[in-house]
């Protein structure tokens, strides 16, 4: 189990580290890119921060950029302000959209990287760490699985963060775990 405290403890660490790649897991599904997002915010003013998301059309949802004040969707590569940084979104499943976004980041939210965990097709990490100039990278679940092998990522990560929601709000943190474990049956 991990609190906000804790997480926000190790994010600002891994900030200041010479560490590369991060990858944050737990039961606060909605909020774990979110607190990344506030972190860099009060950290970093006027940089630019690379968004790949699963999905363009998802940008504007509340869940991923609409509780910054993203209304719309934006174009792979469109710059936005939000908060004190300015930043380029991508689609981790779209590799013709990584053209479009800089070439150079202080930072990248790989945001939900669910996707990556059931296909294991790495080409959308390895686009990062190959094809781009990022400082550092976030690799951010919405769910755990248990049958999420978070091993294949070993190589790109130094450091990995459990951000739960058992303290702030333990019903929601319980919901979360019996879904999962629904899940988990079905699959048996």
């Amino acid at each position: 189990m991990g609190n906000r405290e804790q997480a926000v403890a190790q994010i600002e660490e891994f900030l200041e580290s010479n560490e590369k790649c991060m990858l944050l897991t737990g039961t606060h599904q909605y909020e774990k890119h979110k607190l990344i997002m506030r972190i860099l915010n009060k950290k970093l003013e006027g940089h630019l921060i690379l968004f790949r998301t699963n999905a363009m059309q998802n940008i504007e949802n509340e869940e991923f950029l609409g509780w910054a004040k993203v209304k719309r969707n934006l174009k792979a590569g469109e710059r936005v302000k939000i908060g004190k940084n300015f930043y380029e979104c991508d689609s981790l499943n779209t590799a013709s959209t990584w053209h479009k976004t800089n070439h150079k980041f202080s930072c990248a939210i790989l945001y939900p990287f669910d996707s990556l965990c059931r296909s294991e097709k790495l080409n959308a990490i390895d686009d990062l760490f190959r094809d781009k100039e990022i400082s550092k990278i976030f690799l951010v679940s919405w769910t755990d699985q248990k049958d999420y092998d978070y091993s294949i990522f070993t190589r790109y990560i130094s450091r990995h963060v459990v951000y739960d929601a058992e303290e702030e709000d333990p019903a929601y943190h319980k919901r979360v775990l019996d879904i999962l474990e629904q899940i988990d049956d079905r699959r048996k």
